[in-house]
């Protein structure tokens, strides 16, 4: 018996597959339990409509994602720190800090776990900071740590 899958089922299929199960299987599980429904030609033609709509969803998506990699590469971020002698910074620059300051100064909106800082920035300087944005799409922004407006640079 054909039947499409209502829901991820194990060792069987993902949700919208078609798959071939035994009668007993199908009457005695999965449409009782509501996992799956049958494969009739109405419902197979509408399972590739949204197949090939969700299809075209992650095709856009993924362009805009590799539209925001490249204006992601052009960011160069400045973040202003307290330090203390020998430049030493007081505390670090971290993900979240990185993340407040691009929604700032560029209105991008990512989440801290987008950025893979191998550890928190604790010295003046210029990073490289990578952007994981998909699977399959990264990018770089520029950070540049420096001196607060309020101190004097030795």
């Amino acid at each position: 018996m054909r039947v499409i899958l209502r829901t991820d089922v194990p060792k069987l299929g993902k949700t919208g597959e078609i798959c071939e199960v035994s009668a007993g299987y199908a009457r005695n599980f999965l449409l009782p339990q509501h996992l799956a429904y049958p494969a009739t030609p109405g419902a197979e033609a509408k399972v590739a409509d949204e197949q090939r709509i969700k299809q075209r969803r992650v095709e856009k998506e993924h362009r805009s994602l590799l539209e925001l990699a490249g204006q992601l590469r052009d960011v160069s971020l400045t973040i202003a720190v307290t330090v203390g002698a020998q430049d030493q910074l007081y505390g670090s620059v971290n993900e979240r800090e990185i993340v407040e300051a691009l929604k700032q100064e560029y209105s991008i909106e990512l989440e801290e776990k987008n950025l893979k800082l191998e550890e928190p920035i604790r010295q003046l300087g210029v990073y490289r900071v990578p952007v994981r944005l998909a699977e399959n799409v990264e990018s770089m922004v520029t950070v540049w740590v420096v001196k607060s407006d309020g101190q004097h640079q030795s």
